[in-house]
């Protein structure tokens, strides 16, 4: 089979529309790669983007009848071979979900020789019904804790909140104004317990539509509550349609996870690194 990878733009992106995610992402940052075999027939895409001094793919897929056939070697190369000719010599890494359905994508990282392929973290995938009827939701409010929305804040604010967290946290913002764009406003909130900050929400939108936990932090463990009791609203009334994903990267991380949606469907993330 011949195939011919193109880089995929606002000119022909609508060619790729079912094998690229619902909302492309054409920032420059980034870079869609298309698989197109000798017939014009579309065979499937790839995606990463320029985090810092990382390049990431975060996206990959193949047409389910042309699997197997070198397809996504081809598209991991043609990265490869592009992130080569820019001349900087920054890292590659793929990050991909494995199901205890799924584990092809994992084989696949792991037929490349210079690739090297571990376990990252969990990611649980909760339904908005969930959010309702979350066990740590039921707590009562303290009247001791108020809440703002984080993008009501003054912009130095903002960006001294997000140094604050990283500092502590290590939550990594590269580049603010980007990362900015695909928060949902609505649903970033800070707490604040006698003007000190108590806990912070930021939620993001996902290019398929849906919406990502993005971060929750908390200092006191009375702010968390009142964060996620009124995130769950609002995403109830914004969003009702929608799937949300939390990432679990730490053991404290897993363990609220766990509390808060021990219902959720649980997948392993993993990162390749070549």
């Amino acid at each position: 089979m011949d195939i011919k990878y193109v880089l995929i733009d606002e000119n022909n992106a609508a060619l790729f529309d079912y094998v690229l995610p619902k909302k492309p992402d054409m920032s420059d940052n980034r870079a869609n790669v298309g698989a197109v075999d000798e017939e014009g027939t579309i065979l499937g895409s790839i995606s990463y983007s320029l985090i810092g001094f990382e390049y990431v793919i975060d996206w990959l897929y193949v047409h389910p009848d042309v699997r197997h056939k070198g397809v996504g070697t081809g598209l991991v190369e043609e990265v490869k071979k592009a992130v080569m000719e820019t001349g900087e010599r920054f890292p590659i890494t793929a990050r991909f979900e494995v199901t205890e359905d799924d584990p092809g994508m994992h084989i696949f990282f792991l037929s490349f020789d210079d690739i090297v392929t571990e376990y990252s973290h969990e990611r649980y995938v909760v339904k908005p019904e969930m959010l309702k009827t979350a066990p740590a939701l039921q707590k009562i409010p303290d009247p001791g804790i108020r809440t703002e929305f984080f993008f009501d804040l003054p912009p130095d604010e903002q960006k001294k909140i997000i140094a604050e967290i990283d500092s502590e946290e290590n939550y990594v913002v590269a580049d603010f104004d980007r990362w900015k764009k695909r928060c949902v406003p609505e649903l970033c909130r800070c707490a604040y317990s006698k003007d000190n900050l108590a806990g912070f929400i930021i939620m993001q939108e996902l290019s398929n539509g849906n919406l990502e936990l993005s971060y929750l932090y908390f200092r006191y463990h009375k702010g968390l509550f009142d964060l996620l009791s009124e995130t769950a609203s609002e995403i109830e009334r914004l969003f009702p349609k929608v799937s949300l994903t939390f990432d679990a990267v730490s053991d404290e991380s897993m363990k609220l996870a766990k509390r808060l949606f021990p219902d959720a469907k649980k997948v392993h993330v993993y990162e390749a690194e070549f």
